[in-house]
């Protein structure tokens, strides 16, 4: 933003959000902390992949262009996780 010829940054204004200042040669985002909740409900939704030939398949699959999507079995499995 531009005011009297000098140029400002953007400050966002959302209500309630606070942000911490960048250090000195740091960009905003150096710095996460995930809670240990967050980490452990990533965990429990992350899809355990115990078949290794199965994903060497699908990636193979995927690579040829022979890989097609179920569209309608898509749908199924993202309302059965709503429920």
């Amino acid at each position: 933003m531009k005011i009297n010829g000098i140029q400002r940054p953007q400050v966002d204004t959302t209500p309630g959000v606070k942000r911490a200042a960048p250090q000195r040669g740091q960009s905003p985002a150096a710095k996460v902390a995930v809670s240990k909740e967050a980490k452990q409900l990533a965990e429990a939704r992350a899809p355990a992949v115990s078949d290794a030939g199965k994903v060497a398949r699908l990636a193979a699959a995927i690579a040829r262009g022979d890989f097609m999507i179920d569209a309608d079995r898509v749908v199924d499995r993202m309302m059965s996780e709503e429920r």
